[in-house]
């Protein structure tokens, strides 16, 4: 019983068989155990084995004996009785016994330089004091939160000859109409780029050196002008990024026996069906897909200005149905204002609020029409700031909300938020009355002009796309199909 118990279970078969030959001597003779104690004996000699001899250490070795744990107490005051000594043999050791306070002062003040050194050192430094200056004086205005992305900067000078001598004219005023905001919009500011590069070919005539045109275009032209787009006047929009690289993709897939003149008129004719296809039919059949969902005596709201939201409207009142549009706008662009314009030209009844007043006729409104900047992967809508701000009131008011944007501003990139990816449009823009006049001067201030949001896609019922009306969720297949070498997976 007792190697059936816990106890007995802990012993090795060697231990049990001792037990139970001590228990069956026991039983038959309780007063005789000379027998069990003989083959205990036995048993535990033959289990134990010979230990083996641990080497023994060097005899040249020095082992220290362990220092003894002191408390915290004892650990405390050696190390004040370490310091004590330590500055002692600091005062001693100063030179001609001054005090230590003297000799630091001596040892900070620098060792007199000559009169030419001087002379020579001093031009050098105060233009980099004032540069330091300036830069320093200009990042106080910046937000830490922002301050990832491209700060605005002033006015390129169009006159500047670094730009003068390496790029064309035409160039040169389509990125001083970015700069001044003289042309927004994603199919705009897309369009005045491709043609811009149509005017370039005109004028594009290489060197007799030039071997492959090709590169030569692509390295010398392409890539100068949309740099000096990008870096110096405004940060390009997904549109322009898709274009761009559509457009270096066609230089590279010219024939290297082809002829300047025929190569020449090959890309004109590339760039003009770009802008016939992707923008101008597809604007077409993004209206028509759309105008099926606007019905009789529907209220329909739109935020700010967006080209293919005015085909749509126009579309729809050309084909006889009745409809009421209210504008939204907010500042400090007042792009809705652009909007307001197209419809009243288009004899379409409308209205203009402002994004304060949103909940008040919110009520009324049967459906939400939105543009977009960019269609993300994901099935985030990047757009003009305000947009995220609508479409979370009409999904709270169950409204449903439909983004009509083209399929070449889909981006392969994913994002969820707009602080990892935006633009920061000119502070000034915000100032408005006597209150802000000064605002550079007055420390901790500072003013953001974000130009873009994110709207997640949960608030977005559908997409209309020249290609149908789809589902947020199928943007990355879509972008897989239609621009296969953008796909991310």
């Amino acid at each position: 019983s007792y190697a059936a118990s816990d106890a007995g279970r802990r012993l090795d078969p060697r231990s049990i068989q001792i037990l139970y030959l001590l228990v069956t001597e026991w039983y038959h003779d309780p007063h005789n155990l000379s027998f069990v104690s003989s083959q205990e004996a036995a048993m535990t000699e033959e289990q134990q084995e010979p230990k083996k001899d641990k080497k023994a250490p060097p005899a040249n070795l020095v082992i220290p004996p362990k220092k003894p744990k002191l408390s915290k107490a004892e650990r405390r005051a050696l190390q004040e009785k370490q310091r004590a000594e330590k500055a002692a043999r600091q005062q001693e050791s100063g030179a001609g016994g001054k005090p230590q306070q003297q000799q630091t002062q001596e040892k900070q003040e620098p060792a007199p330089k000559p009169a030419e050194k001087q002379a020579t050192n001093k031009p050098t430094k105060q233009p980099t004091n004032e540069v330091e200056q300036a830069k320093k004086k200009g990042n106080d205005k910046q937000i830490d939160l922002f301050s990832h992305l491209p700060q605005y900067q002033d006015l390129p000078n169009p006159h500047a000859e670094e730009f003068t001598s390496t790029l064309h004219p035409a160039v040169i005023e389509l990125g001083m109409k970015y700069a001044t905001a003289s042309i927004r919009g994603g199919n705009s500011r897309c369009r005045a780029m491709m043609q811009t590069f149509s005017k370039v070919l005109d004028d594009y005539f290489p060197g007799d050196d030039v071997t492959d045109y090709r590169s030569h275009f692509d390295q010398f032209v392409l890539k100068p002008s949309f740099t000096f787009w990008t870096t110096r006047c405004r940060p390009h929009s997904v549109s322009m990024g898709n274009a761009f690289t559509f457009l270096k993709t066609a230089v590279a897939s010219l024939n290297r026996d082809i002829p300047l003149e025929e190569g020449k008129e090959i890309l004109q004719e590339t760039i003009e069906r770009y802008l016939l296809e992707r923008l101008e039919y597809a604007g077409r059949a993004i209206a028509q897909h759309a105008m099926s969902k606007i019905e009789n005596g529907d209220v329909v709201l739109t935020f700010g200005n967006s080209e293919t939201i005015a085909v749509l409207l126009k579309t729809a009142k050309e084909k006889g149905i009745s409809f009421y549009v209210w504008v939204v706008d907010s500042r400090p662009l007042f792009e809705g204002q652009h909007m307001l314009q197209t419809l009243r030209e288009a004899d379409i009844p409308c209205g203009y609020i402002q994004l304060n007043a949103l909940t008040y006729v919110m009520q009324q409104v049967t459906k939400v029409f939105l543009g977009a900047s960019a269609l993300m992967s994901n099935g985030s809508i990047y757009g003009r700031i305000g947009t995220a701000g609508v479409a979370l009131l009409a999904r709270d008011q169950h409204i449903p909300v439909l983004c009509c944007c083209e399929t070449y501003k889909i981006s392969n990139k994913v994002q969820l938020e707009s602080i990892t990816q935006n633009e920061l449009g000119n502070p000034e823009e915000l100032v408005h009355g006597e209150s802000l006049a000064n605002w550079k001067e007055i420390p901790n201030l500072k003013l953001l002009n974000l130009v873009y949001d994110v709207t997640p896609a949960e608030f977005v019922s559908g997409i209309v796309t020249e290609v149908g009306l789809i589902p947020p969720t199928s943007i990355a297949v879509l972008l897989r199909e239609m621009n296969p070498q953008d796909a991310a997976y």
